[in-house]
């Protein structure tokens, strides 16, 4: 699946460049690929599945939702327990970001939640991102501080190579995607 979007992207490309340099604009080819890079991964970001967690759920993904609810200015308990609190603060904002306000994280909430982040971030998300790397994927040298570090950038690109994502270091919407579907 993934080589096949690769080729896709390849395709549209190269399309796009042979089209538009045909014309005779090469100013428009460098637009024509951004736009291209831009819609493909726009539209595999809509593809990515993300696991439902509602009240009662309890461990990692709980915790990570917990540090983005925090992260985006909502005080929540960090325990790893999906109870009435995380569930009430969830419905707040569902309702701020114009989802309905079921207290359920699905799709449309974890990718509203999500933020990226990279080498010099910090807060609440990273805290997250770090949690994860440490206690859920064993890469004991990281440090739950909530700063991104020279430390934490190396976790997340074995982390990246691991799970076939582009090194780059930065926890955008498919390296959060991973962290939360693989979990054991």
């Amino acid at each position: 699946m993934r080589n096949t979007l690769r080729r896709i992207a390849f395709g549209v490309l190269t399309t796009g460049m042979v089209a538009t340099m045909a014309m005779g604009a090469s100013t428009t080819a460098a637009s024509a690929a951004v736009s291209a890079r831009t819609t493909v991964a726009a539209s595999s970001h809509h593809r990515l599945f993300w696991p439902i967690v509602r009240k009662g759920d309890h461990g990692p993904r709980v915790v990570k939702i917990e540090f983005l609810l925090i992260q985006h200015g909502i005080h929540v308990k960090v325990d790893g327990r999906f109870g009435r609190h995380t569930e009430r603060a969830v419905k707040f904002f569902q309702k701020t970001h114009g989802i309905f306000p079921s207290g359920i994280v699905a799709s449309r909430t974890w990718e509203k939640l999500i933020v990226t982040v990279r080498k010099g971030s910090f807060g609440p998300a990273v805290a997250a991102v770090q949690f994860e790397l440490r206690f859920v994927y064993g890469y004991k040298f990281v440090k739950v501080d909530g700063k991104f570090g020279q430390q934490t950038l190396w976790a997340v690109r074995l982390f990246q190579k691991r799970f076939h994502i582009f090194p780059d270091g930065v926890v955008g919407p498919r390296t959060w995607n991973a962290l939360v579907v693989h979990e054991h």
